[in-house]
């Protein structure tokens, strides 16, 4: 029996790129000159790689709307979006805006 390869083999145009931003408030203070993150709204850009050098204001081919705003639950309604099913889709790159930033907490 063979090991398994840890790599993915090419994904060719079948990847899905998301950018996202959480916009928080900082109002709660839980610590000695430290106040709590908390999300309020998500923006998220996204494209596939047929449509990476179109303009931004342009749907995409495959996903449709390619910009998008979430604010009900943004950390929630991010995983699940991000979970989506997308048969055309081999890989999903997202990354998050200045995420070294950032810290989140779910509970």
């Amino acid at each position: 029996m063979r090991p398994l390869k840890d790599a993915l083999p090419p994904a060719g145009d079948k990847v899905f790129y998301v950018f996202y931003d959480f916009e928080t408030s900082q109002n709660t203070e839980y610590a000695d000159e430290a106040k709590l993150h908390v999300p309020k709204l998500l923006c998220v850009q996204q494209f596939c790689t047929r449509c990476k050098d179109a303009e931004h204001a342009c749907d995409c081919e495959r996903w449709g709307i390619r910009r998008l705003s979430f604010w009900q639950e943004p950390v929630g309604d991010l995983l699940s979006y991000l979970t989506d099913q997308r048969p055309w889709a081999y890989k999903i790159i997202a990354r998050a805006h200045n995420a070294r930033h950032s810290t989140f907490t779910s509970s």
